[in-house]
Parts: C-alpha cells; sequence; structure tokens
C-alpha cells in the first residue's frame, strides 16, 4: 500500500508541474509575440522617418515640390508601383505669408483605401 501511495503523490506532483511549466510559456510566448510586434512597428517607424527626412531635406534645398506629391513603397521601404505598395507618402504643399510649408505624411495603403486616418508619421517642413 504504500509504494501506491508514494506512486500516486509522485504523479500528481508531476502533474501539476507541467501545468506550471506550461503556463509559463503561455506567458512567455505572449510577452515574445508582443515584443516582436513592436519590433516591427519600430522598424517601419525609423524608415519612414528617414525617408521622409531626405524629401524634406531635397525640398528645402531645391526650394520646390517634386513633380510627384504622391510616392509608394513596399514593406521593406523600397519604392514600387501602387500594386504592390504597403506604405504611401503623401507630400501637400500648405502655402503661407512669408515661409511655404510642406507636410509629409507616411500612412499604411489599406487604411488609405479605406479613408481611415492611420497615419504612421507626419513632419512639417518650411522652404
Amino acid at each position: 500500500m504504500k509504494t501506491r501511495s508514494r506512486t500516486s503523490l509522485f504523479l500528481m506532483e508531476l502533474m501539476l508541474s507541467i501545468l506550471l511549466f506550461s503556463l509559463c510559456s503561455a506567458v512567455c510566448v505572449k510577452l515574445f509575440v508582443g515584443a516582436w510586434q513592436t519590433e516591427k512597428k519600430a522598424q517601419a517607424l525609423t524608415k519612414a522617418a528617414l525617408i521622409t527626412d531626405s524629401i524634406a531635406a531635397s525640398i528645402q534645398q531645391e526650394r520646390c515640390l517634386p513633380a510627384e506629391t504622391v510616392k509608394f513603397y513596399d514593406s521593406n521601404f523600397i519604392p514600387c508601383d501602387r500594386p504592390d505598395a504597403v506604405w504611401m507618402l503623401k507630400i501637400q504643399d500648405i502655402p503661407g505669408k512669408t515661409v511655404r510649408q510642406v507636410k509629409l505624411t507616411v500612412t499604411p495603403i489599406d487604411s488609405v483605401d479605406q479613408n481611415g486616418t492611420d497615419i504612421l508619421y507626419a513632419l512639417d517642413a518650411g522652404y
């Protein structure tokens, strides 16, 4: 009888250990997925900031707007055509009294199609 009770106690302890391990694993997986999503958003924000800053600098240097006021980029922020695009950069001229302003906004294509206002990055510059 003593061996039987020890075996059931060991089995119960083993089941509780497996349960605790699976709960900890689920929490860790959730944290890793959240960190991965945050990293993707941060990468997109950094690339959008670099592109808009570069275009704003060229507008300030040339003192005129580029011929294209809408540019399309893929998921890696490489220029592409509209069907392959994931991001859209829109350049808007805002006339002022003494200094002309330009507003550059980067938005996801899917929010543009749905008339959303999901702006990833926006930059105002004068020229």
